[in-house]
């Protein structure tokens, strides 16, 4: 399906293409932080601590005086940058693993199953804290901000791929038995030139669509291990950070979680509603089949 048509696609289903629009809005306040927020995240005006919506602060200060759209807006970059940068890590490594376990098939396919139904049996929460807990006691890294943040990077990349390793691995096990397969190994073409040519373009798209509900599923866990104190912490500002923040004041300031928890919501929103679009553009007939 060329680029063209799934714009096109895209465009007729106006939901799809106005969560797609609210994404790309978001990325581009992530992306262009330092241009477009009146302040950085981490000034403080201690005079104006806890101050209502004002003409120099729009939404407001927090308990040091930040200016908690700026926050905001830098928090979008960091939630960002970690939801879409782990999908990113945990694709790669859920495509290599599919691909070898599908293609090979037999004993090390079973072997590859077993272990990811390992990961499956034990719950997400857990898992997360576990791989976060371990590389915090491991690593090298001596800056406490740059640990909390690689760390954050490794758990959800560790956590996240496994998912879309058993879709992959799926799609190969239906792509291999295809003529094209066939016709490409009678022309003499090697497993890798198979498996890279021929079946990875033809399976991209449920990668794709897994991708778009991979991404805020990240961010929610992000919030969460942020939240819980093992995730990104202050001066970091995360959308995590910001609710953890303001949590503490939910009875007498509640802006302060409001706004950084309808942001988590919106987006997380918007990503689900574009996957379910790209679904349906990707494969019609599958909302007939559930």
């Amino acid at each position: 399906m060329k680029i063209k048509s799934i714009y096109k696609k895209i465009y007729e289903k106006k939901t799809c293409f106005y969560c797609g629009l609210g994404i790309v809005l978001t990325c581009f306040l992530a992306l262009f932080a330092p241009f477009i927020s009146p302040y950085p995240f981490d000034e403080q005006f201690p005079e104006k601590a806890l101050n209502s919506y004002s003409w120099t602060h729009f939404l407001g200060t927090d308990h040091l005086g930040r200016d908690l759209l700026s926050r905001v807006i830098y928090g979008a970059r960091m939630s960002m940058a970690v939801g879409i940068f782990t999908a990113l890590i945990s694709a790669f490594l859920g495509i290599i693993y599919g691909l070898i376990s599908g293609w090979l098939g037999g004993l090390t396919d079973r072997i590859l199953m077993r272990f990811i139904d390992i990961m499956f049996s034990i719950p997400t929460l857990v898992l997360l804290i576990l791989v976060k807990v371990l590389f915090d006691s491991f690593t090298i890294i001596s800056n406490p901000e740059l640990k909390a943040l690689a760390g954050t990077l490794v758990a959800l990349s560790l956590v996240s791929w496994a998912s879309l390793a058993r879709v992959v691995r799926g799609q190969v096990l239906q792509s291999k038995e295809n003529l094209f397969v066939e016709a490409s190994r009678s022309l003499g073409a090697g497993n890798f030139r198979i498996i890279f040519i021929h079946i990875l373009p033809n399976i991209i798209s449920p990668i794709i669509i897994l991708l778009t509900f991979q991404i805020p599923s990240n961010i929610l866990f992000e919030s969460m291990l942020s939240f819980l104190g093992l995730g990104l912490q202050a001066p970091f500002s995360s959308w995590g950070v910001l609710i953890d923040e303001g949590w503490r004041s939910i009875s007498t300031y509640p802006r302060l979680i409001i706004v950084p928890g309808f942001m988590l919501f919106v987006t997380m929103l918007s990503f689900n509603l574009f996957g379910d679009g790209l679904r349906d553009i990707f494969d019609p007939n599958l909302k007939n089949q559930i």
